[in-house]
């Protein structure tokens, strides 16, 4: 039996006490109402029933002195048990690793993040909802999608090299993914190819940076990235997102996009087949939503061997089926020039993958940072009520895209529109579905030491993409590498 004190307080949203920002990280990807308390005073922690707090930095004594009667104070340290690392350390990890993928008896090899961030948030998640449903809370979530959909499909296509002709044969095999289809754009290789051009103003293009490569230095990214912008505008296009050529990134380019007021951008290195969220760095969040892909794409294929569009195409088809079916976002990404231009068959099956999918929201990743966002904005609370009913209220209601909450719980899951301002649900009432679980096709760290090669080439941020009378100045590094350039470009005309 609730008392009179724990009718009185919201369900949610929960309040956390000093918790890391990992926790924050995958509660706002959850779509969880949650609040964050900023002081050690009674008032901060408002009228809700749960606060969480990390035993290991907060005492739980001295927090138990700051809560009202019916506050019930949960120690997140048990979320750690078991776990090789601290999972919510993990969470904002922002370094990468080479991985394999087995596909066929080969191996795939992609540098993506280190850690893997998607099932790690599963996990946490999945203890939190148990230890609330335990303590008499209900767990809700905004719906990861518009309602009515459970899942959400894009395709990302990576403009890389000026090859026009496999851009237009690309660009016909597309056709039916157009209204899902998000380009990124290297201006070095399309600026003066009219028609690409042409054909990506009628189309959701982005920004792929001008030169094709993600610079060490702050500044040089800064530079890169603005010449892409000024070039891509004056071509009538204006981006407001970004993909990092090979997936790289660093807080130097995230800062960069930020000066330019960007949405969104998509980098592999620092997370993959995961929900979007915004990265923790320099002590802060983020302003820059990042939208995990599915990181291997047909080049990868290539460099193992493999060159069967039926191959390469039914493993795109088998992704999307399984991610589709538990209710995750999938996107799958790959290359014009030289591979899918050339590969008609691949994108046949991609497309097949996604028709007759009623619930799969086929959108733009623009399209899909913009709900994102407006979904992250919201905020609401839920109020417990007799017979098992909970009313949920959100503050200033915006229609602006259907909405629905989703409830879970054990094993199954139900989505309920809301409509209003205002909606009283019956929890007993609903018609709940069993949840699909994802396949086990996680991707496996390669363990190996760093060879001397690979040592000097990161730490000259080695490149050939940047002409060298344009490689930024100023370091004794920089000024290794611009030597480096010209002697390997003399060597390469002694020897021709």
């Amino acid at each position: 039996m609730s008392s009179h004190d724990d009718a009185r307080l919201a369900l949610l949203p929960l309040i956390l006490w000093r918790t890391p920002p990992g926790l924050e990280l995958i509660l706002a990807q959850e779509g969880v109402s949650f609040e964050t308390a900023r002081s050690a005073h009674r008032l901060s922690f408002g009228g809700s029933r749960f606060v969480l707090y990390d035993g290991r930095s907060v005492p739980g004594k001295t927090l138990r002195g700051l809560l009202a009667p019916g506050q019930t104070a949960i120690d997140i340290d048990f979320l750690r048990a078991g776990e090789a690392v601290d999972p919510l350390v993990a969470l904002i990890d922002d370094q990468a690793a080479d991985h394999r993928w087995t596909v066929g008896g080969r191996g795939l090899v992609e540098r993506v993040s280190r850690r893997p961030k998607a099932a790690i948030r599963r996990r946490l998640i999945e203890r939190l909802r148990d230890r609330i449903w335990t303590l008499g809370g209900v767990w809700m979530r905004l719906a990861p999608f518009p309602y009515p959909y459970r899942s959400a499909f894009s395709l990302r296509a990576d403009l890389d090299e000026p090859v026009p002709d496999d851009y237009h044969r690309f660009a016909k095999a597309r056709t039916t993914l157009d209204g899902c289809a998000t380009h990124f754009v290297s201006t070095h290789a399309y600026a003066h190819h009219a028609s690409v051009v042409a054909d990506l103003r009628k189309l959701d293009a982005q920004s792929h940076g001008h030169f094709h490569h993600v610079y060490s230095n702050a500044s040089a990214n800064g530079k890169n990235l603005e010449r892409a912008h000024r070039i891509l505008q004056g071509a009538g296009i204006e981006p407001v997102g970004f993909a990092a050529p090979h997936g790289r990134w660093n807080p130097g380019l995230d800062d960069a996009l930020e000066d330019l007021g960007y949405l969104y951008s998509s980098d592999f290195q620092l997370g993959y087949d995961d929900l979007p969220f915004f990265p923790w760095k320099n002590g802060r969040f983020s302003r820059i939503l990042q939208i995990p892909i599915h990181p291997v794409c047909e080049g990868l294929f290539v460099e193992a061997g493999i060159d069967d569009p039926a191959t390469i195409g039914g493993y795109f088809h088998q992704v999307v089926a399984d991610r589709a079916a538990a209710g995750e976002l999938v996107v799958v990404y790959g290359h014009p020039e030289r591979r899918l231009g050339r590969m008609p068959g691949v994108m046949a099956e991609i497309a097949r993958s996604v028709a007759d999918r009623a619930f799969l929201w086929r959108a733009t990743l623009t399209e899909i940072s913009r709900w994102w966002r407006w979904r992250g904005e919201r905020k609401w609370l839920v109020l417990p009520r007799a017979d098992g009913r909970c009313e949920i209220q959100f503050e200033e209601w915006d229609s602006r895209y259907p909405l629905a909450v989703a409830i879970e719980r054990g094993g199954f899951r139900c989505a309920a529109p809301i409509a209003g301002p205002r909606t009283v649900l019956g929890l007993n009432s609903l018609a709940y579905e069993r949840v699909q679980t994802l396949s086990d096709a996680a991707p496996v760290p390669i363990a190996r030491a760093p060879s001397l090669k690979r040592v000097l080439r990161r730490a000259l941020d080695w490149e050939t993409a940047t002409p060298i009378d344009e490689l930024p100045k100023g370091t004794f590094g920089l000024e290794i590498k611009r030597g480096l350039r010209r002697w390997k470009q003399a060597r390469a005309r002694a020897t021709a």
